[in-house]
């Protein structure tokens, strides 16, 4: 009886290392199929004229399209600079430029990609009580990065 027991767990003993030994031995030629993989791609030289137009033009026209938030409005260009200063020395981490829509002159700070990001941080703003996420077909990627 002693004796059956120990073929048995010799027996299960072996099944166990023949079994680890064949996972293994898949794993191996699993990795080594994996970096001998090579991919060619073949490309239309219209294609590939394409895309280069793509990216010159988006080097030339960086623009994105997003929302700023607009905290001043006046035509007198003077009052609107010292706006601009003014928000500078409260939140300088945070790009503020103004724009002119003859024949005002508009103070816009941030870059948002929506609509909605631009009102939460309105919601953060303090003593700018009449902001306004406004629409900007124009946004250089970097201010993306700025706020």
């Amino acid at each position: 009886m002693k004796d059956d027991w120990f073929t048995l767990k010799k027996a299960y003993l072996m099944r166990l290392l023949r079994n680890l030994c064949l996972l293994t031995a898949w794993w191996a030629c699993l990795a080594n199929t994996g970096m001998a993989q090579e991919i060619q791609i073949n490309e239309e030289p219209k294609i590939t004229q394409l895309l280069h137009n793509w990216v010159n033009q988006n080097r030339v026209h960086p623009g994105i399209e997003g929302w700023r938030v607009q905290i001043m409005a006046s035509t007198d260009r003077q009052q609107v600079e010292e706006g601009r200063n003014q928000f500078r020395q409260r939140y300088p981490d945070i790009s503020a430029d103004w724009v002119q829509e003859k024949p005002y002159y508009k103070l816009r700070i941030g870059a948002f990609r929506s609509k909605l990001e631009a009102q939460a941080f309105i919601a953060t703003l303090d003593g700018y009580p009449g902001a306004y996420p406004a629409k900007d077909p124009n946004i250089h990627p970097r201010d993306f990065l700025e706020n």
